[in-house]
């Protein structure tokens, strides 16, 4: 029987948190996605759990870009910087889709691929755009 290894609880590092709190926690929720994939040798891309897997990730990005544009077009960020991350989260939901597509119809794409890609959209994501946003957005933490 193949042992699974434990799912570790990363935890996003203070310098990499926005301080408002709902982005904060979607922040960590694709993080432990992502650790849940890069731990668990059983998610391979040609398995039922991959989709399952697959399609819960899709689901936590779509609502954390939902929540975190409603956010963002709240603060005082520049239209031009808003833009930009919107533009960000489309770019990345498009790859997801492409993905999606390519698997449903047979693409043969290896798992240290998947891993990359999936890890590059969180990474891109948290450190090119989100921390860029941190001085617009609100102190209160609790939004």
């Amino acid at each position: 029987m193949e042992r699974r290894a434990a799912p570790r609880n990363p935890q996003v590092e203070t310098s990499l948190r926005t301080g408002v709190l709902t982005i904060d926690r979607e922040h960590q929720g694709l993080l432990l996605q992502l650790d849940r994939l890069q731990s668990d040798p059983s998610i391979q891309p040609d398995s039922e759990i991959f989709s399952e897997y697959l399609m819960r990730l899709g689901r936590e990005i779509n609502a954390h870009f939902d929540s975190e544009e409603r956010i963002l077009r709240s603060c005082e960020m520049p239209e031009a910087l808003l833009q930009e991350h919107i533009r960000a989260h489309s770019r990345i939901l498009e790859q997801y889709s492409n993905l999606n597509l390519g698997l449903m119809v047979g693409q043969k794409v290896s798992r240290e691929e998947i891993v990359g890609l999936i890890r590059q959209w969180i990474v891109e994501h948290v450190l090119h755009h989100d921390l860029k946003a941190v001085d617009y957005l609100p102190d209160d933490h609790g939004h």
